[in-house]
């Protein structure tokens, strides 16, 4: 036994590891890579199965992209690990939205881009707000830092509404709606650049901090080994995606729910879940500002990068793409920004607040489930 995992450990991967770590990277490579060999060779695998399977699986190579992430960002120093941290960050959730841009499911990427959104800003900071006050009581934080934040979150929704708000109101013709939504992409794309040239230029200032990580899982790997496990782990999430994509419309039959609560709910938890995840921890441990930080910049990389890129890639491909949301969608991301961004500018935050964003999310997403 000692031998073996001595074996084991001699692996360059996994030898900077720590056990848990260990382990955890080996079952999510073993089910990411049987869920990708039974579904090519075992086509009567039920749908519900193969998507379990795959949402799974894509939920730990997110935690290993993010392991690996931080740790280029340990060797790299804090300006650059901040802007690796905020472009592989939504990774998982770009890649699912690619394949079902490409398999025709425009409703679907749409509600991913919302429920990311309002997901980001109920649900995980209101469950970190939750959590970490019911521990440590009234939480603190910088309140310039989540000034900033909430300003370039609420401009940002506002920009990418703003086609949709044209639409509503009868100010453009639907032939020119994609333009529009291309021309808007473009504007969001840029200020996504001015955002990481200011935080690379402004590390102490900047609204993307990233918080001293208190887990050996991925201290032990050099920069060859992290970069490896980047890749590689990117390459299999796209490969889950396109099965996982291909499995929604079977799943929705069987089960009976609709694409679009799938889309707003279920797609944009499978993609942020392991983030989702590290801003409760961090509520917990009595870091709020860097919780915030997660919350917010996730949701911002969403708005900024995440849509826009969408948007021009359904133009490249023929998939064409625009950003009129529904009037449910549109309510529900006005109303997440508000009322975060009014818990945020005081400068501290207690659990009914925690408790009050996590119900407002739960509402929404009853909403969703009605919405046929």
């Amino acid at each position: 036994m000692t031998s073996r995992r001595s074996g084991v450990a001699s692996i360059p991967i996994l030898g900077g590891m720590s056990p848990l770590g260990r382990m955890a990277t080996l079952v999510v490579a073993a089910l990411a890579i049987g869920t990708i060999v039974a579904h090519a060779l075992i086509p009567t695998i039920p749908p519900t199965a193969v998507f379990a399977a795959a949402a799974l699986a894509i939920l730990g190579l997110a935690w290993l992209i993010g392991q690996a992430t931080e740790r280029l960002g340990e060797i790299t120093g804090p300006q650059l690990g901040g802007i690796l941290n905020a472009t592989f960050g939504n990774i998982a959730e770009l890649i699912i939205a690619f394949f079902a841009l490409q398999a025709g499911l425009i409703d679907v990427v749409k509600a991913s881009l919302t429920g990311s959104i309002i997901g980001n800003l109920l649900l995980v900071l209101g469950l970190s707000v939750l959590v970490g006050g019911l521990r440590n009581g009234r939480q603190t934080f910088s309140r310039e830092v989540a000034g900033s934040n909430a300003a370039l979150l609420v401009l940002a929704a506002i920009s990418l509404l703003i086609p949709a708000v044209l639409t509503f109101g009868g100010g453009t013709d639907p032939g020119g709606v994609t333009e529009d939504s291309v021309l808007v992409s473009v504007f969001l794309i840029a200020g996504y650049v001015l955002s990481l040239i200011f935080q690379f230029t402004n590390p102490a200032e900047t609204f993307r901090g990233i918080a001293p990580s208190d887990s050996d899982g991925a201290s032990g790997w050099s920069g060859r080994a992290a970069a490896i496990v980047l890749v590689s782990a990117a390459i299999l999430l796209a490969i889950l995606s396109e099965i996982l994509v291909g499995a929604i419309e079977p799943v929705v039959d069987a089960i009976g729910l609709t694409t679009f609560f799938v889309g707003v709910v279920v797609l944009p938890v499978i993609g942020n879940l392991a983030e989702q995840l590290v801003a409760v921890q961090l509520a917990w441990k009595n870091k709020m500002q860097f919780s915030m930080a997660v919350s917010y910049g996730a949701s911002l990389q969403v708005a900024l990068f995440v849509a826009p890129v969408l948007v021009l890639l359904g133009v490249v491909t023929g998939h064409e793409m625009n950003l009129v949301f529904a009037p449910l969608e549109v309510a529900a991301v006005v109303a997440a920004v508000g009322i975060s961004a009014l818990i945020a500018l005081d400068g501290e935050s207690n659990w009914l607040e925690g408790a009050l964003l996590t119900l407002v999310y739960l509402i929404l997403a009853a909403s969703f489930f009605e919405l046929r």
